[in-house]
């Protein structure tokens, strides 16, 4: 049992009683589920709005070497009037050419402008994106769709699930252009617009038929839009999962107190103006104040269109600077790692770790070394492979071992409190009082979604979301929070 535990692998779960095994194993099977469906969902999401910008992009790098901006707009229009007017006989080439500054050639620039800035250049994108996605991505949404359950509570939203169902259908229709004309194809809000001439199309014998590639595209759009406001959840997801699994049970029941509690109004049309108008407001009070604003600088460049002014230091407090000076006169410069081991001689936690966690095969000695690198990997955000790397002898498995082995919940917290308590002994009541409160404050990592003007993404952990600061007092009572 020992030496399956010391491997580090996952054969050391054989060693558990079978009851315990299964559940252990029907925990992560469980968990590990609904993280691969939220895995292929931001696939999906992430593709479809690759799709997008990739032929946005590609269309726009085209039409930006061939367009031209025509200037005074309004002057040729005057010119080109009271030409027309003077001489109403008169042929285009000699009357409308000399009245404009550059002839004929300024007008088919203007032409070519207005071409490319109004519903050409969206066409012209519908056409790129249906392109790019029937030659490269449609091959693998379609698989997306068989191994996810579109679900949605509101029958308002209904139509995209039954559009994912036809376009299921009909994935390998081979050639098809066009869906059969006894086949009822849902109408949703993301075919009308932009997309509403493009989605049709009259065939050879005149009749109203409906582009099935094209129809795919604008689904695939529609569901992407909707996932991210979860009008439309997936079954056995955890971040897009259910929206009503978010509300208590007894939300509708409670609706009114909820909503009190929340202070929200219960009309949604209220709620929804009230946002409208904060937000009118505080993006006008931004507009209006930016350019006056003398620390950021905003223009065109590649790096980013926003530069903030750095801020200028601030001068040092002489009494920091002679308190860094005692410090460094007396105890010079102290590695982390050597005051974690102090602390430990000092007050003994160690011993607790031996009492929770019962005897065991290593010395005292060299438990304590591998405890030191475990909790200096773990506190100083090092790691344990990294702190696997150096001239103390132990191996990273080892040190893992210790970690698995020793160092569970109820060890730290004994050897929180040991070391709480020498720190309240050994501090001098002169200075801080008689008082033996303790608060510490560190940061909350919570997701939130993309359209919040606040969340960020953040490597270290791993997703979209924002920070809080949390100020703990003792007994972890939250006496302040802020968002960062």
């Amino acid at each position: 049992m020992a030496g399956a535990s010391r491997s580090g692998g996952p054969s050391h779960l054989r060693t558990h009683p079978l009851p315990l095994r299964v559940t252990l194993l029907a925990a992560l099977l469980h968990e590990r589920e609904r993280e691969i469906t939220d895995t292929l969902l931001e696939l999906l999401i992430s593709t479809v709005h690759r799709i997008g910008a990739r032929a946005e992009k590609k269309v726009t790098e085209q039409l930006v070497n061939a367009f031209k901006k025509v200037l005074g707009k309004e002057n040729i229009l005057f010119n080109l009037a009271e030409a027309s007017i003077g001489e109403p006989e008169g042929t285009v080439r000699e009357v409308v050419y000399p009245a404009v500054s550059g002839g004929e050639q300024t007008l088919r620039e203007l032409v070519h402008e207005f071409k490319t800035r109004g519903p050409v250049y969206r066409r012209t994108v519908q056409t790129t994106l249906k392109a790019s996605y029937t030659n490269h991505y449609r091959r693998g949404l379609i698989k997306l769709l068989d191994v996810l359950e579109f679900r949605s509570s509101n029958h308002t939203h209904r139509p995209v699930i039954e559009a994912l169902a036809l376009v299921t259908r009909y994935a390998n229709a081979g050639n098809t252009t066009y869906y059969p004309l006894r086949e009822t194809v849902p109408v949703h809000k993301a075919m009308v617009g932009d997309w509403a001439e493009v989605v049709p199309r009259i065939d050879k014998r005149g009749r109203r038929r409906v582009v099935r590639m094209v129809y795919e595209v604008v689904a695939f759009q529609a569901l992407r839009d909707q996932l991210k406001c979860k009008e439309i959840w997936v079954v056995g997801a955890d971040k897009w999962r259910n929206p009503d699994e978010d509300l208590p049970h007894d939300f509708d029941a409670r609706r009114e107190e909820n909503y009190q509690e929340l202070r929200k109004p219960l009309d949604a049309a209220v709620f929804v103006d009230e946002l409208r108008e904060q937000m009118t407001t505080e993006l006008t009070l931004l507009n209006d104040r930016m350019p006056k604003l003398p620390w950021p600088d905003i223009a065109e460049r590649k790096s980013g269109a926003i530069r903030l002014t750095p801020a200028e230091a601030q001068p040092e407090p002489r009494s920091l600077r002679r308190i860094k000076a005692e410090v460094q006169r007396r105890w010079g410069i102290v590695p982390l790692i050597d005051m974690l081991k102090e602390a430990v001689l000092r007050t003994g936690c160690l011993d607790a770790v031996t009492s929770v966690s019962g005897g065991g095969s290593l010395s005292a000695e060299v438990l304590a070394e591998r405890l030191l690198l475990v909790i200096y990997a773990y506190g100083t955000n090092t790691g344990i492979k990294a702190a696997a790397f150096g001239g103390h002898g132990h191996t990273e498995d080892e040190l893992r071992y210790v970690r698995r082995r020793h160092l569970s919940a109820e060890a730290a917290r004994a050897i929180a409190v040991q070391i709480a308590d020498a720190t309240f002994t050994a501090r001098s009541t002169d200075l801080w009082g008689q008082g033996s409160t303790a608060v510490v404050s560190d940061s909350t990592h919570v997701r939130a979604y993309d359209q919040n003007l606040f969340t960020e993404w953040h490597s270290r952990y791993g997703g979209r979301g924002v920070l809080i600061y949390w100020h703990v007092e003792k007994k972890s009572l939250a006496i302040h929070s802020q968002l960062m």
